[in-house]
């Protein structure tokens, strides 16, 4: 099962890189220059900001990119989960917000609460724990374990986001039993393809940390922002394409055959 998730996962995005930069490099770009103009304008807020010191533009700008990013998110992950279940195939510049997109937003807003519901008591039943023995390298093996115990649950969860993006949504029930045994494998696989991309992106923002001044600095700087970008887009898909391939081999099963068609 992690075999087959892991080398359908990699062939989606790898024997399709043409596809994924129609899909997320229009919403990337957006975000890009966005991200330039609350630079340019000086509209960032950190630790020292105090609330009187909040602009209107500064709130304005931050609560476009909220808002651009939530509708990124659901755009690109439509059209990938079509593309992967469906071969329906996206246009030259992909920024397609639907009644599709918005009811996997709602999905994507409703998992959110769930996994919140899911994980807070874990946090209070660690946090007592870690209070009692005082013990931080027993509270990092707590926080591991319950890691591995509820991710799996999570990621079968998530297999009604693919569900909605192809129009067979599925009730929580459901959801349960459709990605029964699927769990772990697609907890597993995220670990395996995501983690050193994620490696690779931190390793970049270090070298740009390290480069300052000067023009050649600077577009080594401007190299690296541009590769960071690239592994940011090559993240996001693969992170999408596991629940894709996890969602068809699901519905391969005798099971996932009764889903709602």
């Amino acid at each position: 099962m992690l075999k087959r998730l892991l080398s359908d996962s990699v062939s989606i995005v790898f024997g399709n890189l043409e596809t994924v930069f129609k899909v997320c490099g229009g919403w990337f770009l957006l975000q890009f220059v966005l991200s330039l103009f609350i630079l340019a304008n000086g509209a960032q807020i950190d630790e020292a900001t105090a609330p009187e010191d909040i602009s209107g533009t500064t709130v304005l700008l931050l609560l476009t990119t909220m808002v651009i990013a939530l509708l990124s998110s659901a755009s690109i992950s439509v059209a990938w989960h079509r593309f992967g279940l469906l071969n329906e195939r996206p246009g030259p510049l992909h920024f397609r917000v639907g009644a599709v997109e918005f009811r996997f937003i709602g999905q994507m807003l409703l998992l959110s609460l769930a996994a919140v519901v899911v994980v807070l008591p874990a946090g209070l039943v660690i946090g007592v724990l870690s209070s009692l023995f005082n013990n931080t390298a027993m509270t990092v093996v707590l926080w591991i374990v319950a890691i591995f115990i509820l991710a799996p649950f999570l990621f079968r969860l998530n297999l009604s986001l693919p569900a909605v993006a192809v129009e067979r949504p599925l009730g929580f029930s459901q959801m349960l039993q459709f990605g029964k045994g699927l769990g772990m494998p697609m907890f597993l696989a995220a670990l395996i393809l995501i983690l050193p991309f994620v490696a690779v992106g931190e390793g970049l923002q270090y070298l740009l940390g390290l480069l300052s001044g000067g023009l050649p600095a600077a577009l080594i700087q401007m190299k690296i922002l541009v590769l960071n970008v690239l592994v940011q887009i090559i993240v996001t898909v693969l992170g999408i394409s596991i629940l894709t391939a996890g969602y068809r081999i699901a519905m391969e099963r005798p099971e996932g055959a009764g889903a709602p068609a």
